[in-house]
């Protein structure tokens, strides 16, 4: 059976490239813009509240770390730690806020070892709550599997003495 002509590939050329899937183009340019917006943001706050933006950066290096290791499709690690983490962080930055942003209050906020067992702390129980929960999700699933089989076997003895032997559904030998 010959090849279409389209198909057939000539010598010194290279076979025709796979279109690109739809939508490939507008995906990057969309990352690509919500990565220049995160870097504005970012120089902004810098440029303006230099302190939080220290303590944003120290006090999520955790996060930080999370989202390198993280390498699955979901990304619930660096989620789960950086969501703890951000709320370890979050009530310096608002004391920091209501205090006076000065670098006099970043100082005193980072030379206490109560604030960093709080921020890294809060990235720590994430780390917990991930490496932990799908356990404890299963042996509860589990638990209630063996209760509703105690149910189901409970329910299937009441009709079976309720209706006879025959609802159990088992053949009978002759």
């Amino acid at each position: 059976m010959a090849k279409p002509a389209a198909l057939k590939a000539t010598p010194g050329k290279a076979a025709p490239a796979k279109p690109a899937s739809p939508g490939t183009g507008r995906r990057r340019r969309q990352i690509g813009g919500a990565a220049t917006l995160g870097i504005a943001a970012l120089t902004a706050i810098a440029v303006t509240a230099l302190p939080i933006f220290i303590l944003f950066a120290v006090g999520l290096l955790p996060s930080l770390a999370a989202i390198v290791i993280d390498r699955d499709r979901g990304h619930y690690l660096a989620r789960t730690v950086a969501a703890m983490n951000l709320a370890g962080v979050v009530p310096y930055a608002i004391r920091m806020w209501e205090h006076g942003i000065s670098l006099a209050a970043l100082q005193q906020l980072m030379t206490s070892p109560f604030a960093w067992l709080v921020m890294y702390g809060a990235a720590g129980f994430g780390w917990v709550l991930f490496l932990g929960l799908p356990q404890i999700t299963a042996i509860v699933l589990d638990v209630q599997a063996e209760q509703l089989r105690s149910r189901l076997e409970a329910r299937a003895k009441t009709l079976q003495e309720e209706w006879g032997e025959d609802v159990t559904g088992e053949k009978r030998e002759s």
